[in-house]
């Protein structure tokens, strides 16, 4: 039985992993309709999105203990 690489992301970061569960086609239309990056001047909504999922997945209080 063979395994596939791309079925199995071994050697992937667990983040890299949950944020492949994730459509970003859906997401990127969500933030078209919103109309959302409109006045972004460093953080895109993607990106913003990426350091809130990583602050819940460990669990931070505050922003600060996600900036350390």
């Amino acid at each position: 039985m063979k395994q596939s690489k791309h079925i199995f992301l071994s050697g992937h970061p667990i983040i890299a992993q949950l944020l492949s569960l994730i459509p970003m086609e859906v997401f990127n239309e969500v933030v078209e309709q919103q109309n959302a990056d409109r006045y972004y001047k460093k953080l895109k909504s993607i990106d913003h999105f990426i350091c809130m999922f990583y602050a819940v997945l460990t669990r931070n209080g505050s922003l600060r203990e996600v900036c350390k």
